[in-house]
């Protein structure tokens, strides 16, 4: 920041002027309430699922302790229940606002094989429906999946990686699915067979799934077209 020795509101307001007037950004729109009423909804929902994992792996320690935990194990496996009661009324809550928000870019995303309705939940959120996603390079770097470089010179050769610079949450839902892709979406399952036999490390083939994935979601949003895996595009 021009090597300033010195930070104060005054200093950052003329730093953040002289870059809207070097960069011309766009102007800044606010998203509807239908938006914002999702994005809670399904953070919320993410908080009790930590909160079941948590209680889940003090169970499985408790059961390794050398003194009788019972009456604890019982009282935290109410506390699970509970807890999945509400995250379900939560997931019920979030698909029908989801619905009454943009129903046709829920059922698109919902209709490409290995993605669930947990992620397209997650998908329509983290983009706002796809909001402003001009190509799937896009996508992919929002959610933080695109490759990165750390090389100089000869001497540093540092592997490439992906950026994690996006949604933490996106990725690793993206991950599971992948998963599942690999198995039930031929697209994907071809890719990844064809990545492992080339000698590709399984979990970079993993991850080449979950960009794959990516491509198909913003294929069918953008083309308003629901997924066919047997689609074959016409030449005249």
């Amino acid at each position: 920041m021009h090597l300033e020795r010195n930070k104060s509101d005054k200093k950052d307001a003329k730093r953040i002027y002289e870059y809207g007037c070097d960069r011309e950004p766009e102007k800044y729109t606010m998203p509807d309430s239908s938006y914002f009423e999702c994005r809670s909804l399904n953070n919320s929902i993410h908080d009790l699922t930590k909160e079941i994992t948590k209680f889940s792996n003090q169970i499985h320690s408790l059961k390794k302790c050398p003194f009788n935990a019972k009456k604890i194990e019982k009282s935290f496996l109410k506390i699970i229940k509970l807890l999945k009661e509400e995250k379900s009324k939560l997931e019920l809550e979030l698909h029908t606002k989801l619905v009454e928000w943009d129903e046709e870019t829920l059922h698109l995303i919902s209709s490409v094989k290995g993605i669930g309705k947990r992620s397209a939940a997650e998908l329509m959120v983290y983009t706002q429906s796809f909001k402003d996603m001009e190509s799937y390079k896009q996508l992919i770097s929002y959610a933080g999946l695109s490759p990165t470089e750390y090389r100089s010179g000869s001497s540093i050769r540092g592997r490439v990686r992906i950026c994690k610079q996006g949604g933490k949450q996106l990725r690793n839902m993206l991950y599971m699915c992948a998963l599942n892709a690999k198995k039930s979406n031929g697209y994907c399952r071809a890719l990844y067979d064809r990545l492992v036999e080339k000698g590709k490390n399984k979990k970079a083939a993993l991850i080449a799934v979950c960009n794959k994935l990516l491509k198909l979601v913003f294929g069918v949003v953008k083309n308003k077209t629901f997924y066919h895996e047997n689609f074959v595009v016409k030449i005249d």
